[in-house]
């Protein structure tokens, strides 16, 4: 099976990791302040970045890969709306995509992104969310090709771990939901919806089993080596897409009707408590959405009749700005979401509006409730870049920052280019990545204690590692027992690894 996670045990061959033994003063690591905004893009690609905590399935290719896809599945392209349609003849407004000249690649190419604003007259906003749809026709079929694609992505910029978004039994979740009716009754709901979801768990991690065996044979992963005993293991510190270890948030609907949103959210706490691939719940679709606006309080109010322990939620809140909302819509969807239990926010954008702003920001330092900050699609769909972002803010207030790519295909982004943008925009230090990178370890919502006693600010290490004994039995134990603990060290090695090649004259 696809090695998914890393194999402690191969590391233990490994010289002791500077990042475990006191630093000295001169230690010499990556100073961007010396450096060209050229020079500074190759270093942030080489250097390890933990994870990515916020990317959307769908989103994550780019058109070059759809178009080669619709062209190997026969699809053809509307040349009116310039969208992936299902097979047809050829015929009038309709080319098949393998046919397409230089000129209509290039259209499409503008048309599944966000590379040239103002196509089709559209703003960033509309384009980026009208986007999904224009690829649609492709979208469900080439889902483990969408997956070995970004995890061979990733791991060319040295990164090793994944929370991917995307719904599986979309549509009979809607539809269990639809045939249960809304009642204002948490209880009720649960109940009405209970008799169905058993099925729908099964079908879910069959669909899951597929995408994952797709990717697999996409990236021509070799079986795994008789030692690893299972899918909780596998090698540790590589460089391929077959060694980038996987999760999954469920990716439910904001803007159904509220038994259909409730139905993907049931499923979505269930699957995550049956199948440990799947280890969290997330509310998608445009915030400022009419639907979405209505419902939200619903949302989360369903949202904390559903979280705990054992089912976290990371939650869109707070993309927003005043181009989208009115100041009593935009005040306070950020508390809310935390109210009802998110252990991470993404994007944030609107914190600066809420009422209690102040103490909000307090709030997320206090309670460690990361932020994940998508600044390319923030300034693509909200226009909020630069000295204007609020990451600026929260990285001074101690709040936890993970840089991630949102939907990196549509706006013609990847992480590096995230974490560099953090630097050219926002003034983010060499060691703020790194402290990003830890953050999407650490703030990740895989079991199991952390190698850090004090995620965010990594000063004190496990006692079980503390004091150089990162290779001691009861270190070796700590990492065999907990997946978080794993994907840590095995970031720390990488890091170890590439800082010891930036001082090496």
């Amino acid at each position: 099976m696809l090695r998914w996670l890393a194999l402690a045990g191969l590391m233990v061959t490994l010289a002791m990791p500077v990042w475990a033994q006191d630093r000295s003063p001169d230690d010499q690591r990556p100073d961007f302040s010396h450096m060209s905004r050229a020079e500074i893009r190759a270093v942030i690609r080489a250097m390890p970045k933990g994870g990515d905590l916020h990317i959307h399935l769908s989103g994550a290719p780019y058109a070059e890969s759809y178009l080669q896809w619709a062209a190997e599945d026969g699809l053809c392209v509307d040349t009116v709306r310039w969208a992936l349609t299902d097979p047809c003849v050829p015929d009038g407004d309709r080319v098949l995509a393998s046919t397409l000249t230089a000129e209509q690649r290039s259209l499409m190419m503008d048309s599944l992104s966000t590379r040239r604003p103002g196509f089709a007259d559209r703003n960033g906003h509309d384009q980026f969310f009208t986007a999904f749809d224009r690829f649609g026709a492709t979208r469900d079929a080439r889902r483990g090709d969408m997956l070995a694609d970004l995890m061979a992505t990733l791991a060319a910029q040295n990164t090793f771990y994944v929370e991917v978004m995307w719904m599986p039994q979309s549509r009979p979740a809607r539809e269990l939901g639809r045939a249960a009716g809304w009642s204002d009754d948490p209880a009720e709901m649960e109940l009405a919806v209970a008799a169905g979801l058993p099925a729908l768990v099964s079908a879910a991690r069959a669909e899951t089993d597929a995408v994952m065996a797709r990717a697999e044979e996409v990236l021509h992963c070799p079986p795994p080596a008789a030692w690893i005993q299972s899918r909780e293991t596998s090698i540790s510190g590589g460089r391929t897409g077959c060694d980038v270890t996987v999760r999954f948030l469920v990716q439910t609907n904001r803007l159904l009707l509220p038994e259909e949103t409730y139905g993907q959210l049931a499923l979505g706490a269930a699957l995550v408590a049956a199948d440990p691939r799947w280890v969290g719940l997330q509310l998608v679709a445009p915030e400022d959405h009419p639907n979405a606006l209505r419902n939200y309080d619903l949302h989360m109010q369903m949202i904390a009749s559903l979280v705990s322990l054992e089912v976290p939620a990371a939650l869109h809140a707070g993309e927003l700005t005043l181009d989208y909302a009115t100041p009593n819509e935009i005040g306070d969807h950020v508390h809310a979401a935390v109210a009802a239990g998110a252990r991470r926010i993404g994007h944030g954008v609107a914190i600066p509006y809420e009422s209690g702003a102040l103490d909000l920001v307090q709030t997320l330092a206090a309670d460690r409730i990361a932020v994940e900050v998508n600044l390319t699609s923030n300034a693509d769909i909200l226009g909020v870049e630069g000295a204007d972002h609020p990451v600026i803010w929260l990285r001074e207030a101690d709040v936890p920052v993970i840089y991630t790519t949102d939907d990196p295909g549509l706006s013609r982004s990847d992480l590096s280019s995230e974490y560099a943008r953090a630097v050219f925009e926002t003034g983010a230090t060499y060691q703020d990545l790194v402290t990003s990178a830890r953050n999407a370890l650490a703030f990740s919502f895989l079991p199991g204690e952390g190698l850090w006693l004090d995620p965010g600010h990594y000063q004190q290490l496990h006692p079980a590692c503390a004091g150089g004994q990162f290779y001691s039995a009861a270190c070796q134990a700590l990492v065999d027992s907990s997946p978080k603990a794993r994907e840590q060290r095995r970031y720390e090695a990488l890091l170890t690894d590439f800082e010891a090649d930036w001082a090496t004259p």
